[in-house]
C-alpha cells in the first residue's frame, strides 16, 4: 500500500477516534464522506472539533501543527497530502 494510501487511512482513524463520543452520528458520516469531503461544510465539524482533530493529528504522525496551517487542513485528502509534503522534507 502506497504511503498517501495509509496516510488517507491513518487521517480517517484519527477522524473518527476524534469524533467518538461528540454530537456526530459516525455510522452515518462514514457512509457518506468521501477523501475530498470539506470537514466543516459537509461533515460539520465546528472550530472545537478542528482544534482537537489537529492536536491528534499532531499526536499520530508526530508533527507540529501551527494555526498558519490549519486553513489548508479542508479534507482527509488535503490532510494526506499535506503530510505527505512534510515527509518529503527533510
Amino acid at each position: 500500500m502506497p504511503s498517501s494510501d495509509h496516510d488517507t487511512q491513518a487521517v480517517w482513524e484519527t477522524l473518527w477516534q476524534s469524533l467518538d463520543g461528540a454530537r456526530y452520528d459516525i455510522d452515518s458520516l462514514r457512509a457518506r464522506t468521501r477523501d475530498d469531503s470539506h470537514l466543516v461544510e459537509e461533515v460539520g465539524m465546528d472550530s472545537l472539533d478542528l482544534l482537537e482533530f489537529y492536536l491528534r493529528l499532531g499526536e499520530k504522525f508526530n508533527i507540529d501543527l501551527t494555526e498558519e496551517d490549519y486553513p489548508q487542513l479542508i479534507s482527509v485528502a488535503a490532510i494526506a497530502l499535506y503530510l505527505k509534503g512534510k515527509a518529503a522534507t527533510p
